[in-house]
């Protein structure tokens, strides 16, 4: 389930990757919440709206949307009914973007 969230990511970006020539800046990274699925949810929604998330699409599969030039998926599963996994992708063609917003994610969902 989680790979094809960074699937449907890839997907998304592979029209401007050729249309660039290069492959876009992919970051990603996994974290263990002491907190529901729902929480990780509702969390995650809050803390990309503050990053100025726009053309937000909420699904099965995470949260989609773009911060500025970058394509962001966030994805919260189920490990038990108090804990959950949190899963960032991000994508771009600039590094320092990519990596920047990833962070601001992550450091923003405890």
């Amino acid at each position: 389930m989680i790979n094809k969230a960074v699937l449907i990511l890839l997907f998304l970006l592979s029209g401007s990757a050729l249309a660039e020539g290069k492959p876009p800046e992919l970051w990603s990274w996994f974290k263990d919440l002491n907190k529901s699925k729902e929480a990780c949810e509702i969390q995650s929604s809050y803390a990309l709206q503050v990053l100025g998330l726009e053309n937000q699409v909420e699904n099965e599969y995470g949260i989609y949307g773009n911060v500025k030039s970058n394509r962001v998926v966030v994805k919260c599963i189920e490990i038990s009914p108090n804990q959950s996994k949190l899963m960032v992708a991000v994508a771009g063609y600039n590094r320092d973007s990519v990596e920047l917003v990833r962070n601001k994610i992550i450091d923003s969902i405890q």
